[in-house]
């Protein structure tokens, strides 16, 4: 009897998180659909700048997703990411000057792995990468402060590279 009360609230949490998408995509660089080109669906996140909004993000993503996520010399703790990258994410793509924390923590459990020093590379193998069916998913888990003025004007990059 208490399994199937869990059961039902997990998946009514789940179904508003799912529902909250909506919300979301009336606030520029969150979540943000910028497009579907050849058959992948393109999203803006830049305002993700923390990893509490990224896992947010990735939680949320329903086709296997190609993460473009940024790098910087703030020290976090990716292995809270662990379970979601291992169940969502078919690939990782690091931009930026730092990725060595990233890549020893995503690299050995995806499908693929790539650091791209700008975010036109990333976008590039991101493309190259992904499949019909598939989502790129640019939620950099950072401050944007080290290669732009704030994430709204990385988004816009981000954008304007689609």
């Amino acid at each position: 009897m208490e399994q199937n009360k869990i059961k039902s609230l997990k998946a009514r949490m789940l179904e508003a998180r799912k529902n909250s998408i909506n919300l979301f995509s009336d606030i520029g660089h969150r979540l943000e659909s910028v497009g579907l080109k050849n058959g992948v669906e393109w999203i803006n996140d830049s305002k993700a700048t923390d990893i509490d909004s990224s896992y947010y993000s990735l939680e949320l993503m329903e086709k296997p997703v190609i993460w473009i996520v940024g790098a910087s010399d703030v020290i976090r703790d990716y292995t809270v990411f662990d379970k979601l990258v291992r169940y969502k994410v078919k690939k990782v793509i690091c931009f930026g000057s730092y990725e060595t924390q990233i890549k020893y923590t995503f690299a050995g459990i995806t499908e693929g792995y790539a650091h791209k020093e700008t975010l036109e590379d990333a976008v590039s193998t991101a493309a190259e990468w992904s499949k019909e069916g598939d989502v790129v998913l640019f939620s950099p888990a950072c401050s944007s402060f080290d290669l732009y003025d704030d994430y709204k004007q990385r988004g816009e990059h981000f954008k304007s590279l689609i």
